[in-house]
């Protein structure tokens, strides 16, 4: 069934599925590389660490993990954790499955570590409300960088591991002692649900017109499912939905456009017997948008199905839309995707 599964554009893998916590898709060594870089990812599903977060407690806009951090350091969305821009101190987040605790202590070796210019000086394992963690510390010297003083928090929680990187310039370790980023990450807690208003303000475009539609899930910061019905569930079976992504890159040549929004289109799984019925060029606000409208039908079911697909070339990405209804209910549903498609902006 097309709800169960997403397609490659939505979730960067062959097929992901939406709403559970994945297996971690990178090697022991290169999540060792993403620990001591700077990196977020989008939030996945986990439960409350602590029930009762203690004050000046703050989750970072769209990240499922908070803490109290240390005064100077304020919430930035864009890395999903905390900042100093001035002395360039950062605490970042990285939120993973909960098999992925072992994998990662696994790596965190001193000559692993000093393979990527950390030397460690402390391991610690702690206890934490709803699980456990452990603690590396050391400094880290890469060729042509600042020499810092790095903290590796990686906590084993109920749902989820959650994975804290502190970094502070030796010239401003007066400012962030070891003592004050260890009380910060001693105060980690993990909310269920992020707000689906602070998921929309991050993401890289705005809706003009949902056309009664509503947003019911993002995925990845840049992927928006949208239905109109009484299940959230994206069965398309049931009723109509919209999923719209953003990606970098695409080709810039119009026979090379309408390949690759043909076998954009064709690499949705959930489907068969797909009949393209039209496909032609459009251009709305000066760029270039492909659409393809098809029949199909579902793969499990058999229910007859409508789709089109948009995808709308910038000159440095694109942006493709795919709105599916039943056959049966297709002329109501078809102008509304059209609404939806012509009220998006990239911000």
């Amino acid at each position: 069934m097309f709800h169960k599964r997403l397609p490659r554009w939505a979730c960067g893998r062959p097929a992901c599925i939406p709403g559970r916590v994945r297996r971690s898709p990178w090697p022991a060594g290169a999540l060792l590389l993403i620990l001591l870089g700077v990196l977020a990812i989008a939030p996945a599903r986990a439960q409350d660490a602590a029930k009762e977060p203690a004050k000046g407690f703050i989750y970072p806009a769209g990240s499922h993990i908070g803490l109290v951090p240390p005064a100077g350091l304020k919430p930035n969305p864009a890395i999903r954790g905390f900042d100093d821009k001035v002395n360039e101190a950062a605490i970042l987040s990285f939120e993973m499955p909960p098999q992925a605790y072992g994998e990662v202590e696994k790596t965190m070796t001193e000559a692993t570590l000093k393979k990527q210019g950390m030397t460690l000086e402390k391991r610690e394992e702690l206890s934490i409300k709803g699980g456990k963690a452990v603690l590396l510390v050391g400094p880290q010297e890469a060729e042509g960088q600042k020499k810092i003083r790095k903290w590796i928090f990686i906590a084993s929680l109920p749902d989820m591991t959650a994975l804290l990187t502190v970094q502070v310039p030796d010239a401003a370790a007066e400012l962030y002692p070891d003592a004050a980023i260890r009380e910060a990450l001693s105060t980690i807690s993990i909310r269920t649900i992020v707000p689906i208003e602070e998921l929309v303000d991050l993401l890289p475009y705005r809706f003009g017109d949902l056309a009664g539609f509503r947003i019911v899930r993002i995925l990845g910061g840049n992927l928006t499912l949208l239905t109109d019905g009484p299940q959230d569930m994206m069965d398309a079976v049931e009723q109509p939905h919209v999923l719209v992504s953003i990606a970098a890159g695409g080709p810039t040549d119009l026979s090379s456009r309408q390949n690759f929004a043909r076998n954009q289109l064709l690499g949705i799984s959930g489907f068969k017997d797909v009949k393209f019925i039209n496909t032609e060029m459009l251009r709305l606000n000066g760029q270039q948008i492909h659409e393809i409208v098809a029949d199909a039908n579902d793969t499990k079911s058999g229910a007859d199905l409508k789709l089109v697909q948009w995808v709308r070339f910038g000159n440095s990405g694109y942006v493709q839309i795919v709105a599916i209804a039943p056959r049966d209910g297709w002329q109501q549903a078809f102008p509304r995707f059209r609404a939806v498609r012509d009220g998006i902006s990239i911000k």
